[in-house]
């Protein structure tokens, strides 16, 4: 079923009375944007479940967590003003603080202009209740609370507070809610729970509930919120839930008998606490019956109540009965849609704990980085660009890219660690340098995406180190492009062929990031979660690229050169002596590298690379194997093994006649920019230790978009 749109709704309609700017800004914006201030568990635990069930969170405040976010796409500000220059439409926030420091967040809040404010805190002082009350009048904001289960708009689609859902809308259409009902005001949360719920039984909408609060002072009674829901031209009838204690059901009483133009709609009041003794608190701090007062009893409410007109009830069926008459037995949904609803939330298994990442989106034979198909990423964006979307969710302006590039190539220009390389796995090799990086470890992880462009740097200089090509970067020019760097690092020449120079670029694109579920993601978000330190993490990544995960692009190439030799050593075609060591590989038991995968039957990155190897003019005879290799294994077995990403690259840098190990190479200096994003997502955005379920992560970034230009 769909919602009403914003302007229809109530919550819409005491925006606009109070920041009738701001409510046209919603209007054409098309949500209303609210805000979670407090961050701890209740607050974090209940901003997701508000936004379950559909209210917009836009962003959360708690002070010293600026910077990271919350239930991986809320994110999270020191405090309301520095939100508000990002967010300038919010119109309602919940705060979820200890008493101790509410005081504080509610004239922040409510000195920052927003209009109306849930204070779900209980138990603030009386005098800090005072403060928040009068800063609330001086800047005319709506207070609801402290000590309120916050507010419901049902046909919204809209909660603020921690309400459960026992309340429906009118149903307008079969598909679509609509905005009329009965407006809920009750001092009492647990009576509020049962009363909606006794009422969606008989077929009567709720169009907004408000919990007024239990304290014994809030920024809000019967005789604001009253006036305001009459005002509203969807609400039939207004409920009000009162209890022993205070006397705002009696001021309401005395205002409805004083000012009756206010209070055009009829008013149907349930009392409880008709045998509470005089003195005892039952349950709220409010709900105390003063010893010989006229005001705060049951009886003294209902008389006062009746006196204005109003129908007192004290039970459930007598609230429906009484609703029912006032409606002259309107109802507005058929009863079973309201229990079909409700059997679906019982019955329904507890939510599986799922975890969501920002970054890739991987599914069969698509790879997409933050909406953008990484296709489409190889074939138009460099490598900076690339790791600047991954870290930060787009691709960077030109000054900001110009500013990674000189990071970079400072972070190069830098000695590196003095170590000695043995015998080893090239992934051991930078792992060391990783570790061992003193400069690396200094640099301020304040701007994550400066720290993954300096650690870029970082390892350009460790490949010079380790394959011996240091020499090539000594006078690099600052101005030249990343792939420049990386040819001579690659190469070990000084000067730069532009167009291998885009290859090799491309395939380090291509090799950026595949998920959380590849080895060297999750050994760098477990470290994250432990809260190492971005090297160690990234270095732990780096270290589970071995030859079972990273190594197929070398052994691919190793294939393709023996396919081209014994094509030309025995003078017959390319097909035929690759068929013959197919046959051989077969016979031994022995894997053909770079073909087949565990998700896509034609790897996304693989068209891409074979075009752009056709421009740079790479592609020779290795390349051409590539193409033909997955048609010639099925006639020698029988079965369809596309060739992978792995595949190609191995191709393309045997026809670039480089060494095999430079496909690994390039796989791993490609996937610190992915290493580095998950580093930054899981520390920003997740608790400390947490329980990490792999193959339960939902992709929850942007949808798919196309990149232009």
């Amino acid at each position: 079923m769909k919602t009403i749109s914003p302007e229809k709704g109530m919550l819409f309609y005491i925006i606009k009375k109070i920041r009738p700017r701001l409510a046209e800004r919603i209007k054409e914006a098309g949500k209303i944007e609210t805000v979670v201030v407090g961050l701890g568990g209740q607050g974090t635990r209940h901003a997701g479940l508000m936004q379950d069930f559909g209210t917009t969170i836009t962003a959360g405040i708690a002070p010293g967590r600026g910077g990271t976010t919350i239930l991986e796409t809320i994110p999270v500000y020191d405090n309301m003003k520095e939100c508000l220059k990002e967010h300038p439409n919010i119109a309602v926030a919940s705060i979820w603080r200890h008493y101790s420091t509410a005081k504080n967040a509610a004239l922040e809040v409510i000195e920052s202009g927003i209009p109306v404010i849930v204070l779900i805190t209980e138990g603030i002082p009386l005098r800090d209740v005072r403060d928040i009350i009068v800063s609330a009048r001086k800047h005319k904001t709506l207070l609801i609370g402290g000590n309120t289960p916050g507010v419901i708009f049902p046909p919204e689609g809209i909660k603020v507070g921690m309400l459960p859902d026992v309340f429906y809308p009118e149903e307008a259409s079969s598909d679509s809610f609509g905005p009329k009902g009965v407006t809920v005001i009750s001092r009492s949360g647990a009576i509020l729970y049962h009363m909606s719920d006794a009422l969606s039984s008989a077929g009567i909408a709720q169009n907004a509930v408000i919990g007024v609060g239990g304290d014994g002072a809030t920024g809000s009674t019967f005789l604001d919120l009253v006036p305001l829901a009459m005002g509203y031209e969807n609400t039939d009838i207004v409920v009000i839930a009162g209890e022993i204690g205070g006397c705002q059901e009696e001021v309401l009483a005395n205002d409805m008998i004083q000012h009756p133009e206010k209070y055009p709609k009829p008013v149907v009041a349930i009392l409880s606490g008709a045998n509470a003794p005089e003195g005892k608190t039952m349950g709220h701090a409010g709900a105390i019956v003063t010893p010989g007062q006229e005001y705060g009893t049951f009886e003294s409410k209902k008389k006062a109540l009746e006196k204005a007109g109003i129908k007192v009830v004290n039970s459930q069926h007598g609230l429906i009965e009484a609703v029912k008459s006032k409606l002259g037995g309107k109802t507005y949904f058929e009863v079973n849609h309201y229990y079909d609803k409700m059997r679906t939330i019982w019955e329904s298994p507890p939510k599986k704990p799922v975890w969501g990442t920002l970054i890739t989106k991987v599914e069969p034979n698509n790879l997409v980085i933050s909406g953008y198909p990484l296709r489409q990423i190889i074939e138009k964006k460099g490598f900076l660009e690339t790791m600047s979307l991954l870290v930060n969710g787009e691709f960077p302006d030109e000054n900001t890219l110009d500013e990674l590039r000189k990071t970079v190539f400072h972070a190069l220009s830098i000695p590196g660690p003095n170590i000695k390389f043995g015998e080893e796995d090239i992934s051991k090799s930078i792992a060391k340098c990783l570790l061992t990086d003193e400069y690396l470890a200094r640099f301020p992880d304040v701007l994550p995406v400066k720290k993954a462009a300096f650690c870029t740097g970082r390892v350009a200089r460790y490949l010079g180190m380790i394959l011996k090509t240091e020499n090539t970067l000594g006078k690099v020019d600052e101005n030249k492009p990343f792939s420049h760097v990386l040819y001579r690092v690659i190469t070990g020449k000084k000067n730069v062929n532009e167009k291998h120079a885009r290859m090799l670029e491309a395939i380090m694109v291509a090799s950026v990031d595949h998920g959380v579920t590849p080895p060297s993601a999750q050994a760098t978000i477990i470290a994250a979660s432990t809260r190492a330190s971005y090297e160690v993490a990234v270095a732990n990544g780096v270290s589970a690229i071995t030859d079972v995960h990273g190594g197929a692009g070398a052994k691919a190439a190793v294939f393709f050169r023996e396919c081209v030799s014994k094509s030309k050593k025995e003078n017959i075609t390319l097909s035929e002596s690759t068929k013959e060591i197919i046959k051989d590989y077969v016979s031994k038991g022995r894997r053909i590298e770079g073909m087949g995968h565990r998700i896509h039957t034609m790897d996304p990155r693989r068209d891409v690379l074979w075009g752009l190897a056709d421009q740079a003019g790479v592609a020779s005879e290795c390349v051409n194997v590539s193409k033909t290799v997955s048609s010639i294994f099925k006639q020698v077995r029988g079965m369809e093994l596309p060739i992978n990403v792995d595949g190609v690259i191995g191709a393309v840098v045997a026809d670039m006649g480089l060494e095999p190990s430079i496909a690994k190479a390039l796989f791993i200096y490609g996937r610190i920019a992915g290493l580095s994003a998950h580093y930054f997502e899981e520390t920003t955005t997740q608790p400390q230790m947490r329980r990490i379920n792999f193959s339960e992560a939902v992709y929850k970034g942007k949808e798919e978009r196309k990149i232009h230009g």
